[in-house]
């Protein structure tokens, strides 16, 4: 599990505003370290009853520390947003600290340090007129949120980290895998498996790189994340994946790897799928 950092607020302001840099050279004896995916940023956006929601992940090497990735992701439908800072572990993807900013009818920002005996969560509200950054604004509850009883066995993460534990899974020969996902409040198990179909889907999004526009239909290959409570659910049900809940299927390019396509429910609308836009390829390593 993550350390306690010395100064977790003002790390935690930073990483907000920006992630750079890279992990420093691999001594020749030093075994390599998980390879990030292709992929550097991914966007996804779906339309409905004249709503539109959009989706942005990003995932950086961590400049302080070569084992842990940094993810970010940006979620808006309507008036409703979301900035999510997640450190996870590059081994396994074990989340070590999250913040999430929330807007709508009020802000909001909730820490979260992944310890070992415990979760600590913090929650911090603005006080009037304020021009302090959320992670400044004043304690307003703390909580200790204790593990479900999987012991160590399982990978207790975030759900923006499934996108990339899936696109790991998808070269696995293993049949199925079992991680942890926690909420507010509330855990879920989330067991991946392998799709029995691989459908040909059309497709429409743009390589923010090169800015060409790649259309027409792919070949895919699917993993399935069959989603079900942990434990006690204090809070009512609360899991999504880029808004999308219950059980959900990744599509990736049967060529490229990148994902694209997330099939599952959103609220109001049923049975629907959220689709790869844009993307930015990862720099090739110096």
């Amino acid at each position: 599990m993550r350390p306690l950092s010395p100064h977790p607020l003002l790390r935690d302001c930073l990483l907000s505003l920006a992630l750079l840099g890279c992990p420093p050279a691999l001594a020749d004896d030093t075994p390599l370290a998980p390879q990030l995916p292709a992929w550097q940023v991914l966007e996804f956006e779906q339309q409905a009853f004249l709503v539109t929601a959009h989706s942005r992940v990003e995932l950086l090497p961590d400049d302080e520390d070569q084992g842990q990735w940094l993810l970010t992701a940006d979620s808006s439908i309507a008036s409703n947003s979301e900035h999510v800072v997640l450190t996870l572990t590059a081994k396994d993807g074990r989340a070590l600290h999250r913040s999430r900013l929330s807007k709508g009818k009020e802000e909001r920002y909730k820490s979260y340090d992944f310890l070992p005996g415990h979760i600590l969560r913090e929650r911090r509200d603005p006080p009037p007129k304020t021009g302090l950054p959320p992670c400044q604004w004043p304690v307003s509850s703390r909580k200790e949120i204790a593990y479900p009883g999987t012991g160590d066995s399982l990978v207790v993460t975030d759900a923006y980290a499934l996108l990339l534990l899936a696109d790991r899974f998808r070269g696995s020969p293993d049949k199925t895998a079992e991680l942890v996902i926690n909420t507010e409040f509330n855990f879920y198990r989330v067991r991946l498996g392998h799709s029995d179909t691989s459908p040909e889907i059309r497709v429409n999004y743009q390589d923010l790189d090169t800015q060409a526009t790649v259309t027409g239909p792919r070949s895919t290959r699917g993993v399935t994340l069959r989603v079900s409570p942990l434990g006690e659910q204090p809070d009512k049900p609360d899991f999504s994946l880029l808004g999308l809940s219950g059980d959900i299927t990744v599509l990736f390019d049967s060529e490229t790897g990148l994902p694209l396509q997330l099939q599952g429910t959103a609220p109001r609308i049923g049975r629907t799928q959220i689709s790869l836009k844009a993307f930015t390829p990862r720099a090739p390593a110096p």
